[in-house]
C-alpha cells in the first residue's frame, strides 16, 4: 500500500516496513511465525483489514527438493503476534494469491510435479490451474482465518496439467464507483497457443471469455520462473491496460473488448505496474540506452488514447548512470531464418559499431554467438552492456531465440520438448549459417557463449558442429544427471522433459573452450566446469577455467563481471590471433 512494505528476508521471515505521518520509513516488524524452516513469498494483504495477507508457504523441515512442501497461507499479525493458516495444499506448486475488490472471494494459481503415470513433466507455463473460492467468515461476519475457503466452493476456472493449458497472473478488475458491479476477474491463458487476456465473473455466467474482441496471435505474458511478474493491469474499472509487442503498451475496453496500442520509448517492456487511471510504470529497454524504470503518462483518464510520441515518459531510475556515446551503441536488429527441422527461428542482430574506428576494408566481422538461459528464456532487445563490450570492440554478435524459446507462443515453446540438445544446437548452427551466407559475418572467426542452460547449447553446438572456432560456458550445465540430483525443488523435474542431447560427448569438442564458474554456485556446482574440463583435455582439446570465489548462479561482484568479460574477449582474439587490448 502507500503506507507500507511487505517483504521476505533471505533467511526467511517476512516483514513490514511502515510510513510515519511525516514521511519517513521506521524499522522492519516480523509478520510472520518465528520459524527457521518456513519461507514467505507473493503477498497479498487484504484492502480493508490490516495485518491480514495471503502469501506462498515453503515449508522446509525436510530441505531436499523431493519433501519442500508448499501450500498457500493466510498471514495475520494483532497483539497476540503472528499466526499462520493454511488456505489451499495438496499441489506441488502455488502462485499469484489475490482477494477480489468486493472481499467476497479469493484466486490462486496451482501446479504440479510431474505425473508419471503420463510420463508429463509440469512447469506452470507446460501446465497449471485457476481456482476461485469464496471467502469464509464466522458469526460476527469478521475473516474465519482458520478455514479461509468456505467448504464446497473452491473451483477450477482455467487450466490444465498434461501440457494442456497454461494459467498466469490472476488480477482482480477494479470496484465500479458506486460498488455494485460484481467482481471481474482478469487472466492469461495460453489456450490458443499464446498467452492472451481472458476474463471470468464468478457471480455472472461463471464462463470463461476473451478479453478482446479477437485474440491477438502474440504473447501477453511470460513463463513464470519468477512469482509476481505482471503485464496486465486494470487502468479503471473499465479500462485494462497490457504489455504489446514492439515496447508498445495496449489499453483495453473491459465493457466490449475494443483496444488501442500506445507507443512508447521502449523497444521491450517486460513489467509494468499501473499507479492511477493514466499512469503505469514500466521496466522498459530503450534501443541505445540502458534499462530503466520509468512512469509513463497518458492523456486521459476517461479515454486513454494516445498517438504516437505523446505519452509523458518520466525516468524514475536507471539502470546505469554511465553516460553513453551513441556513436558506440549497436542497435539490434530482429531476423529470422530456417532451421533443420523445417521450422522458423528467430534472433537479434547487432552489427559492430564504433564512433572512433572502422573495421578493414573488404572484410567482414568476427561473430559472437549467446544462446539464452532457461533455456525456455528469451532474447530481447535494448542496450545489453556485455552485446556493446564486443560490438564497439569490432565484434558482430547476435542473440539467438532458439526452439524453446518464449514469446512466440507454444508450439515454437514446445520444439524443445525432449530436445534439449538437439533442437537448440541445430537453430544455433542454423542462425550461424544464415549470417554466413548473408555475408554479414566471418565464417573462420565464429565463437559462441552462453550461460547456465545456455552453457549446455554451447558445448552441444560445439561438439556437434564446426561453424563455431571457439566458446566460452558461464557457468553452463554439462552433466544433466548431476544436475538433477543437486538442484532446487523448481526445477528438479524440468531437466528430464527437456534434455534430448548427451554431455558425454565432450571428446567432439575441438574449439578452444572457456569455461567461467563461481564457486558457491547452488544451481550449477563448480563440479560441472572440472567435469568439462578434464573430458575436453582427456580428448585432447585446448579448455581453460576460471574459478571466481564467493560468486554463485550469475555474477554479481563488478569485478567478477568484469574479469570475466576481459577473459572472454582475450579468449577469443588469442584463438583468432587478433591483437587488440581491453
Amino acid at each position: 500500500s502507500d503506507s507500507s512494505i511487505l517483504f521476505s528476508s533471505f533467511d526467511g521471515p517476512a516483514f513490514r516496513v511502515e510510513r510515519g505521518e511525516d514521511g519517513s520509513w521506521g524499522e522492519p516488524k516480523q509478520v510472520t511465525p518465528a520459524s527457521s524452516v518456513l519461507r514467505f513469498a507473493d503477498f497479498a494483504p487484504h484492502s480493508s483489514q490490516k495485518g491480514v495477507t495471503l502469501a506462498v508457504v515453503e515449508d522446509h523441515t525436510e530441505d531436499k527438493p523431493s519433501t519442500v512442501v508448499n501450500t498457500l497461507g493466510v498471514i495475520s499479525s494483532d497483539s497476540n503476534g503472528p499466526t499462520l493458516h493454511t488456505v489451499a495444499s495438496g499441489a506441488d506448486f502455488y502462485a499469484s494469491p489475490r482477494w477480489s475488490p468486493s472481499g467476497q472471494f479469493l484466486t490462486w494459481v496451482q501446479w504440479n510435479h510431474p505425473d508419471m503415470r503420463h510420463r508429463t513433466h509440469h512447469r506452470p507455463w507446460e501446465g497449471s490451474e485457476l481456482w476461485v473460492a469464496k471467502v469464509a467468515r464466522d458469526s460476527s461476519g469478521s475473516l474465519n482465518l482458520s478455514q479461509l475457503v468456505e467448504p464446497g466452493s473452491a473451483v477450477k476456472v482455467a487450466g490444465a496439467l498434461r501440457n494442456v493449458e497454461s494459467v498466469s497472473q490472476p488480477r482482480w478488475a477494479l470496484p465500479s464507483e458506486d460498488g455494485t458491479a460484481p467482481d471481474k476477474l482478469v487472466f492469461l491463458s495460453d489456450r490458443t497457443g499464446f498467452y492472451e487476456l481472458y476474463v471470468f465473473e464468478p457471480e455472472g455466467d461463471k464462463e470463461v471469455k476473451l478479453l478482446l474482441k479477437e485474440p491477438t496471435g502474440a504473447d501477453v505474458g511470460a513463463p513464470d520462473w519468477v512469482l509476481g511478474q505482471t503485464t496486465h493491469g486494470p487502468l479503471s474499472p473499465i479500462h485494462w491496460v497490457s504489455i504489446a509487442s514492439g515496447g508498445a503498451l495496449r489499453v483495453i475496453s473491459l465493457a466490449d473488448g475494443s483496444s488501442h496500442t500506445v507507443d512508447t520509448p521502449n523497444v521491450a517492456i517486460p513489467i509494468l505496474g499501473v499507479v492511477s487511471p493514466t499512469q503505469v510504470v514500466v521496466k522498459g529497454y530503450p534501443a541505445t540506452k540502458p534499462a530503466l524504470i520509468s512512469l509513463l503518462t497518458l492523456p486521459s483518464a476517461s479515454e486513454p488514447t494516445a498517438a504516437k510520441g505523446s505519452v509523458k515518459d518520466e525516468i524514475l531510475k536507471s539502470a546505469s548512470s554511465a553516460t553513453v556515446d551513441p556513436a558506440f551503441v549497436s542497435e539490434g536488429r530482429k531476423i529470422s531464418y530456417p532451421t533443420p527441422d523445417g521450422a522458423t527461428a528467430y534472433a537479434i542482430f547487432y552489427p559492430p559499431v564504433s564512433g572512433s574506428h572502422e573495421g578493414p576494408a573488404g572484410e567482414v566481422p568476427p561473430l559472437v554467438t549467446r544462446c539464452h538461459g532457461g533455456p525456455s528464456a528469451p532474447a530481447r532487445r535494448g542496450l545489453d552492456w556485455d552485446i556493446a563490450f564486443f560490438t564497439s570492440r569490432g565484434f558482430a554478435y547476435v542473440d539467438v531465440d532458439y526452439g524453446g524459446s518464449t514469446g512466440y507462443g507454444k508450439e515454437f515453446r514446445e520444439r524443445l520438448a525432449g530436445q534439449w540438445g538437439v533442437v537448440d544446437v541445430n537453430d544455433t548452427v542454423a542462425c550461424v549459417e544464415h549470417l554466413i551466407k548473408e555475408g554479414k559475418v566471418d565464417k573462420d572467426k565464429v565463437a559462441i557463449t552462453g550461460g547456465s542452460a545456455g552453457g549446455f547449447t554451447v558445448l552441444g553446438s560445439l561438439a556437434d558442429s564446426k561453424v563455431f572456432t571457439a566458446g566460452t560456458s558461464y557457468y553452463g550445465v554439462a552433466d544433466i544427471k548431476m544436475l538433477t540430483e543437486d538442484t532446487h525443488k523448481f526445477e528438479s523435474h524440468y531437466l528430464f522433459r527437456l534434455v534430448g542431447g548427451t554431455p558425454e560427448e565432450a571428446s567432439r569438442i575441438k574449439a578452444p573452450l572457456l569455461l567461467l564458474q563461481g564457486t558457491a554456485d547452488k544451481i550449477v556446482p563448480p563440479e560441472q566446469s572440472e567435469v568439462m574440463l578434464e573430458r575436453v583435455r582427456a580428448s585432447g582439446g585446448t579448455a581453460d577455467t576460471v574459478l571466481f570465489e564467493g560468486e554463485g548462479h550469475g555474477f554479481r561482484a563488478k569485478e567478477a563481471v568484469k574479469v570475466a568479460m576481459e577473459r572472454e574477449l582475450a579468449w577469443y582474439r588469442k584463438t583468432w590471433g587478433i591483437a587488440g587490448e581491453a
